[in-house]
This record gives C-alpha cells, structure tokens and sequence, in this order.
C-alpha cells in the first residue's frame, strides 16, 4: 500500500486505489488501510454499534508540508504488488 498517491512505483501493477483510513484519533488506531475507491454503500445493513468505524485520514499542515499537500484533504492511496 502506497499512501498519498494514485500511482504505483515503475514495475508494480496496481490493483486498486482509494482512500487511507483508520479508526478514530481517540479509539487507540493501530494500522491504516487502504479503502477501494470503488465500493459501494449497502444501506440493508443497519447499525448494530458492533465493529470497527473506518475514518478518511486527513492532512494537517504543519504536520506535513503544504504544499506540496493541501490542507484538511482526504489522503489517497493505492495498492501494488511486484
């Protein structure tokens, strides 16, 4: 997975892009993933309080440079292999 990008390095064939996430700033995140751009929300399923809640992670200058990164953006990503 290759956050802040869209784009594989030169010889990786991507297999999906989308939006870096993780669990909320105060639930103790430990990982980040990579969620397909392409998914679809099934709005059958109702809210049963179980399971993990995804959060877009967002730039914050200072943090990070700006530019090259703009402000308070969802952070992209793509998934490669070699």
């Amino acid at each position: 997975m290759v956050p802040a990008t869209l784009t594989c390095p030169p010889g990786w064939t991507p297999h999906y892009s989308g939006h870096l996430a993780s669990q909320y700033k105060d639930h103790y995140a430990t990982e980040y993933v990579c969620l397909d751009g392409s998914l679809e929300d099934d709005s059958t399923v109702m809210n049963q309080g179980n399971g993990l809640l995804f959060y877009f992670v967002m730039t914050v200058c200072g943090s990070l440079p700006c530019p090259p990164y703009i402000n308070d953006k969802v952070v992209t990503c793509v998934v490669c292999s070699k």
